[in-house]
C-alpha cells in the first residue's frame, strides 16, 4: 500500500532538515580548518625566517673561524673586513655621482 502524501511529504521534510544540519556542519567544519591552515601557514614562514637566520649564523660562524683562530684575530680581521667594504662602497659612490671623472 502506497504512502500517504502528507506522510511522504514530512519524511521529505524530515530529510532536508538533516541534510541542511549537515550542512551547516560541514561548513562550520571547513571555517575551523580554514583557519587552521592559515595558522600553519604563519608558524611555517616563521619557522623559514627562524631557518633563514640559524643558517645566516652559522655561515657568520664558520667564516669567522676561518679569519682568524682567536679573539683578537677575529678583531683584527673585521676591523679590516670593514675597512674593505667602506672602500668599495666609496668607489661606488664615485662612480654613481661621477663616472665621468674617473
Amino acid at each position: 500500500m502506497p504512502t500517504p502524501p502528507p506522510a511522504t511529504l514530512a519524511d521529505i521534510r524530515e530529510k532536508i532538515r538533516e541534510l541542511a544540519a549537515q550542512r551547516d556542519e560541514a561548513r562550520e567544519h571547513i571555517k575551523e580548518l580554514e583557519s587552521r591552515i592559515s595558522d600553519l601557514e604563519t608558524d611555517l614562514d616563521e619557522t623559514r625566517d627562524e631557518l633563514h637566520r640559524a643558517r645566516l649564523d652559522v655561515e657568520y660562524l664558520t667564516v669567522s673561524h676561518r679569519l682568524a683562530d682567536t679573539p683578537d684575530a677575529l678583531v683584527t680581521a673585521r676591523k679590516t673586513i670593514a675597512a674593505l667594504i667602506r672602500k668599495v662602497d666609496s668607489a661606488i659612490n664615485l662612480l654613481r655621482n661621477e663616472p665621468s671623472e674617473l
